[in-house]
């Protein structure tokens, strides 16, 4: 059992720091082109499994193509299968905690699709992360509603250049987006 007593072995914060690992309230996305380097405030009390996923990526400073959403709105969306992964790292199945199908100005959501459950999607799990940038986010796809977790929050002092850059990225193209720590 670890010191705080919880018993979560797997995500416990506690514990992944006494093996060495990285414990981390914030994360960076970044992408060079439009110039985004956005600090993101983690909630791991309303979404903990899915704070641990962003952590681990950020320890492992994961790069991802992303790309300005079509059918959610002000989202800039990095789409992982689980094969994009990098190698070593878990590809746990995320609960719904703290979900939405609206997610505000500002919020970090990580969508996870359980293997065979959306027709069209590569073999294995399927993990999104959603940068929205803007009010009027939905959850909307072409096969229906889904939910994702709010896992984190663009810092407040950080959210206005976030949006100049986000809108960027969508003039742009097709981008690589960096999750390192903060």
């Amino acid at each position: 059992m670890c010191r705080s007593r919880c018993r979560r072995k797997n995500i416990c914060r506690w514990r992944r720091a006494d093996r060495g690992m990285l414990s981390m309230d914030l994360v960076r996305f970044t992408e060079p082109r439009s110039g985004l380097s956005a600090r993101c405030r983690l909630l791991p009390q309303a979404a903990p499994l899915s704070c641990e996923f962003l952590r681990d990526l950020a320890a492992r400073r994961a790069s991802f193509e992303a790309m300005h959403a079509i059918w959610t709105g002000p989202e800039i969306s990095v789409p992982m299968p689980s094969a994009s992964l990098p190698e070593g790292m878990a590809r746990p199945p995320i609960p719904a905690e703290n979900a939405t199908s609206y997610p505000g100005a500002g919020d970090i959501v990580l969508a996870y699709l359980a293997p065979g459950s959306t027709q069209g999607l590569p073999p294995g799990p399927f993990y999104d992360i959603g940068i929205f940038y803007g009010a009027g986010g939905r959850l909307l796809m072409p096969f229906g509603w889904i939910q994702a977790n709010v896992c984190a929050r663009i810092l407040d002092e950080d959210l206005e250049k976030a949006v100049a850059d986000c809108r960027a990225i969508r003039r742009n193209g097709a981008c690589t987006i960096t999750v390192e720590p903060a």
